[in-house]
């Protein structure tokens, strides 16, 4: 019996390596202030600051969608003076 030839399949994981930093095809790096070159060591804090802030946008919008399709949530918002969450406009 001949084996059968080895099938490849596609990779499905993204190729992105986390110390490169962001390029734009056409244009090259956008960096208009000069950041990268007069303070290469605040790189990557920025990217991870700009990286959290894109994940709270994202739960923001989550909690409008929330909001805007009228679920409220149970609970309490003041337990020692009984108001609860449905009780505030």
């Amino acid at each position: 019996f001949a084996p059968l030839p080895q099938q490849t399949h596609p990779s499905t994981s993204l190729a992105v390596n986390e110390l490169e930093i962001g390029v734009t095809a056409p244009l090259g790096v956008f960096d208009p202030f000069n950041q990268l070159e007069l303070y290469p060591e605040k790189f990557e804090r920025r990217r991870a600051v700009e990286r959290k802030h894109g994940r709270i946008a994202m739960v923001a919008v989550v909690g409008m969608l929330v909001h805007n399709a009228g679920i409220e949530l149970p609970g309490m918002l003041s337990p020692s003076e009984g108001t609860a969450f449905s009780d505030t406009p």
